[in-house]
């Protein structure tokens, strides 16, 4: 990719994170960033996992 910023186009997924093992459990897929910042606000913390948001996709196609 070029050195300058580029604007990600895809959808996002939220997903749980647990602490202790680090494994990934998806929640969503497909959502808009705003959408995925709502779901992950209904999703407290806990001390034995986190619910995080991340880009769907990494190809280049996605970013303009």
């Amino acid at each position: 990719m070029l050195t300058e910023k580029l604007n990600y186009i895809g959808t996002y997924k939220v997903y749980k994170i647990f602490r202790k093992s680090n494994r990934k459990e998806i929640i969503k897929r497909g959502l808009t960033r705003e959408q995925a910042k709502e779901l992950v606000c209904l999703y407290p913390s806990k001390n034995s996992s986190m619910v995080v948001f991340d880009k769907q996709y990494t190809q280049e196609k996605y970013y303009i």
